[in-house]
């Protein structure tokens, strides 16, 4: 009776490590962080500066701002200036 509860406990503590992991990584079609594009729209520019730059849905008329990843980039006023769009 205690073998297969010994079995189980076992299972889940090799599975959940390698749960954790997957979702840890970003997967495919998941971007994180300023375009290429938009920040070398902001070089040799400041923070507030006015920039545009054509992304691959679209052309992008927006504002330099300081991203997560510490980089100057140029967002759309209505995007999050962590690189990652609204929640």
């Amino acid at each position: 009776m205690l073998r297969p509860m010994r079995v189980a406990v076992a299972v889940g503590l090799m599975i959940v490590p390698a749960l954790a992991v997957a979702q840890s990584e970003p997967g495919d079609g998941e971007h994180h962080g300023p375009r290429p594009e938009s920040i070398a729209a902001c070089k040799d520019k400041s923070e507030g500066d006015a920039c545009e730059f054509d992304a691959p849905r679209g052309h992008v008329a927006g504002t330099c701002h300081q991203a997560r990843t510490g980089d100057l980039a140029c967002f759309h006023p209505h995007h999050h200036h962590d690189g990652d769009p609204p929640k």
